[in-house]
């Protein structure tokens, strides 16, 4: 399903493409409509492009093995043997494709009789006004693929896995991150009006640049650009998410993927950090001139060609050294983690710091445990830290106190402030709980959209509010919720990373509840010893506290303000913050440094 729907959507963006070649301006929209059943669903896919002839139909669509995209003229399409249409189509099931091209309307089938494929092309009529609205075409030319999806072995995705899947397939990750198109996911209802749209689009995740260079293979007078980038948080591989994987390579030949891989890093889990390009031109001009760099079933590189055997070992050459390095970097830090001295330590120090949370955050003023132990303030977001999958939703409650705070059935409002974490449910409905008829309880549905990104969502009802800071990962295994602000643990962990910017020595990492010490900031730097090791001298120590305290006594004096445990004049509540942690700082830091330091 998802494979020939990547073939009919490339073909309507080669369209466009061929148009913009020219230099015409377009209007690069594709949409595609869903109308899922039993039995017979059907896939419309509808671009505002060239439209087709009759006499272009019988040679795109009726005929195999021609190279009718362009890729002979070298204009920077996807199209490579001339047969995608009609193999995806009658993979499905059977269609049909309609077209308006000038004044008038053509239309051709494709459908099994008597278990043959069949091809027939209609004659020609007028593009009459009544002809283009039933086909939402009401100016212009563009193209209809639409396939019934006939075969019994063809299973029809559920809308949100579509919505997924079609996003973050590598083939079309250049049309769904161009600016010049807007592709439109509808689900259509069986009397043909709208359940739901979506504007699909994709991002890469967010990494740092770690090699950029042009690089000659051997043996041919071409060289290819090669880009790698590093993300702090580990990728999915294609060994794990096949064709959705957020790592690796994308091998990008004029404009047009044509595989992803990380060569012989494929299974190396030290290499599921980095994802990049591979952009070689020379694949284009090998593909024009028929030669087999491309496998039997189109769906990736040949790496047993000569040239693709060449460009593997080059590119090979230079991913070595960096994969080599993060896989020291990562028996290091093990090795750090692993030391019982400091672990005891921070162990230690952890168990005294989340004491003096709970010491300041707790609500003493109430005795009685509540079903569901809502914050002071009354409302609140149950987790108030998740991570959520790249492409995937994923759904937070929100919990309200119905004596004081609101009423069973009123609205809430519900923002975001990260493009990359997208509100699916921006107003929501207060119901009472089925358990606690005090505590009103409503769902927020929530998509990551950019690995590495991060976000708080707040929710809004009246003067009341609530936070909660979502993060996107890309990986499956790490889509667990963090722990609720509610439980003693605020602080989990206290760790140690040379590659945190190092402008801001300490922060908390709220998703992960921990504290970060960059390493590699000058002021830390000149403390560390030969290993790396922040706490080995009595300075370094000294030091550490300091780091500590600073984190630790923000986050409280923050959480307490935006909890409503401490007062905070609406308007100044920065102001209370730092009030707060100077406070805190002056009661609580003698108290840390004894944790911290080890005297003589």
């Amino acid at each position: 399903m998802l494979r020939a729907l990547v073939e009919v959507i490339t073909n309507c963006n080669d369209s466009y493409s061929r148009l913009e070649y020219t230099g015409q301006r377009v209007k690069g929209e594709i949409v595609i409509d869903i109308l899922r059943k039993h039995k017979n669903s059907i896939i419309r896919v509808r671009d505002h492009a060239e439209g087709m002839t009759d006499v272009r139909m019988d040679k795109v669509v009726g005929t195999y093995g021609e190279a009718t995209s362009g890729l002979k003229e070298d204009k920077h399409v996807r199209g490579m043997w001339g047969r995608g249409m009609k193999d995806s189509i009658f993979g499905l099931g059977h269609g049909y494709v309609h077209s308006f091209r000038g004044a008038n309307f053509y239309s051709c089938s494709l459908l099994v009789k008597n278990g043959i494929p069949t091809f027939n092309l209609s004659e020609p009529v007028r593009a009459t006004v009544p002809l283009r609205e039933s086909h939402e075409m009401p100016e212009g030319n563009g193209t209809i693929i639409e396939i019934i999806v006939s075969r019994d072995d063809v299973k029809v995705p559920q809308f949100d896995n579509f919505r997924n899947y079609l996003q973050r397939h590598f083939e079309l990750r250049p049309i769904m991150s161009n600016t010049k198109r807007k592709i439109i996911l509808r689900e259509i209802k069986s009397d043909g009006k709208i359940r739901q749209e979506h504007v699909l689009s994709y991002k890469s995740p967010r990494g740092e640049k770690v090699l950029s260079e042009k690089i000659k293979i051997e043996g041919y007078p071409v060289s290819a650009k090669l880009e790698v980038f590093r993300s702090a948080i580990q990728l999915s591989t294609r060994g794990e998410e096949g064709d959705y994987a957020d790592g690796g390579l994308l091998v990008v030949s004029k404009a047009t993927v044509i595989s992803m891989t990380m060569l012989k890093f494929e299974n190396d889990p030290y290499a599921g950090y980095f994802y990049g390009s591979i952009q070689c031109d020379h694949l284009h001009d090998l593909m024009k001139n028929d030669e087999p760099v491309l496998t039997a079933t189109r769906d990736g590189i040949n790496w047993t060609h000569p040239f693709a055997k060449a460009l593997k070992l080059a590119v090979e050459s230079k991913l070595e050294p960096i994969i080599e390095a993060e896989r020291k970097h990562a028996v290091h830090d093990e090795q750090t983690k692993l030391d019982k001295q400091l672990r005891q330590k921070i162990d230690h120090a952890l168990h005294e710091l989340n004491t003096i949370a709970l010491t300041e955050l707790s609500d003493k003023r109430d005795g009685v445990q509540k079903q569901i132990e809502l914050p002071p303030s009354g409302i609140g977001f149950f987790p108030e830290r998740a991570y959520v999958q790249t492409g995937q939703v994923i759904t937070i409650n929100l919990y309200v106190d119905l004596v004081e705070n609101a009423k069973a059935g009123a609205t809430v409002s519900v923002i975001s402030n990260s493009a990359e974490i997208m509100i699916l449910t921006p107003q929501v409905v207060i119901q009472p709980h089925k358990n606690d008829p005090q505590i009103g309880q409503a769902r927020i549905r929530i998509e990551g959209r950019q690995v590495g990104g991060e976000g708080v969502v707040t929710a809004y009802l009246g003067k009341h509010r609530a936070e909660a800071l979502i993060q996107v990962h890309s990986k499956k295994e790490t889509m667990v919720i963090a722990p609720a602000r509610s439980s003693n643990a605020l602080f989990t962990d206290i760790h140690f990373d040379d590659r945190t910017d190092p402008r801001q020595r300490v922060y908390f990492d709220r998703v992960n509840s921990s504290i970060v010490i960059a390493t590699a900031a000058p002021s830390v730097k000149i403390y560390l010893d030969p290993q790396g090791r922040l706490d080995t001298t009595v300075q370094g120590q000294v030091l550490l506290a300091e780091l500590i305290t600073e984190a630790v006594c923000r986050e409280i004096a923050r959480s307490g303000v935006e909890r409503g445990r401490f007062l905070a004049p609406d308007g100044a509540e920065a102001d209370a913050i730092n009030n707060h942690f100077i406070r805190l700082q002056n009661q609580y830091s003698h108290l840390i440094h004894k944790y911290i330091v080890t005297l003589g």
